[in-house]
């Protein structure tokens, strides 16, 4: 054992029941202060015992430099060498002879390194091997050595724990088990979701409530994703792999496994994205759903609205509702979205009145939006006479003017019509909508175009990046879901192997095989990205590591020294993983809270009784002075309403 990694020292009684079986050393106790022992290298070391323990065995940050040198003589306790260099924990794929190989494999190829650096940065040798072992936290070439053993040896130690422990992980990691019930564990779940999406960027960030702005071309794309959506006859992936503006359109829109972790105090996805899709699934999926109190808590969704308030997150949003945009708004954006100039009436668009395109009117009543919305029948509610009574604001619930089979719009002057029944992307008895929705449509069995699936509704949410139209694979509110169960759907298997799920009669869908792919690597990859989720969601996970090599052959628990420092780790650990907890549930309600922040102050703005008029959300009547009829003539009472105190005045 290296001296730089047991410099703090360790207990004697501890380093003697070890016997340092790791480092082949022999331990000898001179008296109540010291203990020597032989290290790699016959380098003969020393540890003065009791000052050491006496001034870090009550601290926290002593017991964590104690647990890390414990942690070491753990795992290369587990590699002790025998006659053929067999590890000693039954199921590691390596012996120590294998990591020995490889890490002097590793040694060999750092020494190559700094050649290849003394030659591109034209050094020397010496400096740039002493650059190396510097980085490594090493001396020299032996230590280097070490270094190289011992991450070796605790990555294969880390997949030894997994394999042995996989269905436990999966379980702590989905945290609900199929009749609601908290899954126990020490840290917090993850509660994992199976997340696809559309992303329509746009140029402002989202700041602007009522006034923001968007390109000719941007308003021309959101219209033909949503028409292509609404026909139905391209999937939800073909959608995303035409339209998409993000790198998930390489994958069909498939943005992987999505976590409730919080990290830096934020989420992996913007909050709109993410908690908009909890907010909907707590609204709808989950609405009567009694057994869903383990979800609710781990997404946050009972905490707090507002700091101070009296009302949950779950309240809040199950009071605020979800947003219908009508359809027929999408079909307009692309009619009229590079209508900018007047053709008729004579009227002078001048700099600062991007906001009266059309296309902006439009734009800013219904999407500039950070609320969340889906697409439905709605019918719009007239809102053409810019002198007479006109909305300022949209409203979130239930569309006003009912659902209907068809609508006729006027665009430009000519009449469009929109007629539901020939629209396959709309289905009908979706939860807790009374009109048609706009859903995914995907390929089925014995079906030769899409048909859409009422179990996957659209979700649409405006983020800083644009509107995002995303839908739920697998959500984690299906966990009495019997086919796939959450646990079969993060499957780790492959298809055809014999413990995949529903092997070998009815291979289920599962993340593994989502996309389907005729290269077993393909498979193996989205295996390992499962993989790598369950394995990384326990973020002390090495402590499992400690737990489970603690109670190892030839470690003498009984002994007072030894039983003392390990309960002082023990609490720490127990102190690391509540702080974690912690941090995680106090994460949750902030992001939750930032978002209704937001949302509260974008209502402020859109609410006429509180906006200043200068700020207001324009009446779509103001679209009038770009009718392309060219007969049309502006009256002078419509005219004036484009002046100074006018209802389509742009300061």
């Amino acid at each position: 054992m290296k001296k730089s990694k047991l410099k703090i020292g360790l207990v004697t009684s501890f380093i003697a029941s070890m016997a340092l079986s790791a480092c082949g050393a022999k331990v000898t106790k001179n008296n109540d202060y010291l203990v020597e022992f032989t290290g790699y290298g016959d380098e003969k070391l020393a540890l003065s015992i009791n000052e050491i323990y006496k001034e870090y065995k009550e601290s926290s940050t002593g017991i964590a430099k104690y647990y890390d040198q414990v942690m070491e003589v753990l795992i290369r306790h587990a590699f002790a060498k025998d006659k053929t260099g067999s590890a000693g924990l039954a199921g590691i794929k390596k012996n120590y002879n294998q990591i020995l190989n490889e890490a002097k494999d590793s040694v060999k190829s750092s020494k190559k390194t700094a050649s290849e650096n003394a030659s591109t940065n034209g050094t020397d040798y010496a400096t740039e091997w002493k650059s190396i072992l510097s980085e490594k936290g090493v001396k020299d070439e032996e230590e280097l050595l070490q270094y190289f053993i011992y991450q070796l040896e605790k990555e294969e130690i880390e997949d030894w724990y997994y394999d042995k422990h996989e269905d436990q992980l999966r379980k702590e990691y989905i945290g609900v088990n199929a009749s609601g019930a908290k899954v126990e564990s020490k840290v917090r779940s993850r509660l994992p979701y199976h997340v696809r999406h559309i992303l329509i960027k746009v140029e402002d960030g989202g700041n602007d409530y009522t006034r923001g702005t968007i390109s000719a071309d941007q308003a021309k794309l959101l219209s033909e994703t949503v028409e292509l959506l609404a026909d139905g006859v391209m999937s939800f992936g073909e959608v995303a792999k035409k339209k998409s503006e993000d790198s998930s359109n390489s994958s069909y829109g498939d943005v992987g496994i999505m976590s409730n972790a919080i990290s830096g105090g934020k989420l992996g996805m913007v909050n709109e994205f993410q908690l908009g899709i909890y907010a909907y699934d707590a609204i709808k999926k989950n609405s009567g759903k009694s057994t869903a109190s383990v979800v609710n808590e781990g997404l946050g969704l009972n905490g707090a609205a507002v700091k101070g308030a009296n009302e949950t997150v779950k309240s809040y949003f199950t009071s605020r509702g979800i947003v219908e945009i009508p359809y027929t708004v999408f079909k307009e954006l692309g009619e009229v979205a590079d209508l900018e100039s007047n053709y008729s009436t004579g009227l002078q668009v001048e700099d600062g009145k991007a906001a009266l395109y059309p296309r902006n009117l439009l734009w800013n009543r219904y999407l500039n939006n950070h609320s969340i919305f889906v697409i439905t029948n709605g019918k719009r509610e007239a809102n053409a006479d810019i002198t007479g009574t006109s909305r300022d604001t949209y409203d979130v619930t239930t569309p006003t003017g009912g659902y209907v089979d068809s609508e006729t719009i006027n665009v430009k002057g000519k009449s469009v019509t929109v007629d539901y029944s020939t629209l396959k992307g709309f289905a009908s008895g979706v939860t807790g909508f009374s009109g048609k929705v706009l859903c995914a449509s995907e390929y089925k069995a014995g079906e030769e175009t899409a048909v859409a699936d009422k179990d996957k509704v659209i979700i649409g949410v405006r983020s800083e990046f644009g509107i995002h139209l995303m839908i739920v694979e697998k959500s984690a509110y299906e966990y009495d879901k019997t086919k796939p169960s959450l646990e079969e759907y993060y499957t780790t298997a492959k298809p055809g192997d014999s413990d995949y799920p529903g092997y070998p009669d009815e291979e289920y869908r599962t993340y593994v095989n989502f996309i389907t792919s005729v290269k077993n690597s393909d498979y193996a990859t989205r295996a390992d990205t499962v993989r790598n989720a369950i394995k990384s969601f326990d973020s002390t996970y090495e402590y499992r590591l400690y737990e489970e090599l603690k109670t190892g052959d030839g470690i003498n628990q009984n002994d007072p020294a030894v039983a003392e420092l390990f309960s002082s780790i023990d609490n720490y650990i127990s102190v690391q993983r509540n702080k974690n907890n912690d941090e995680q549930d106090e994460g949750m309600e902030k992001v939750w809270q930032t978002y209704v922040e937001l949302l509260e102050t974008q209502d402020f703005y859109r609410n006429p009784a509180n906006e200043n008029k200068n700020d207001r959300i324009l009446p779509e009547g103001c679209k009038i002075a770009f009718n392309a009829d060219s007969d049309l003539v502006l009256t002078d009472e419509q005219k004036a309403q484009y002046e100074e105190g006018g209802r389509c005045y742009v300061k």
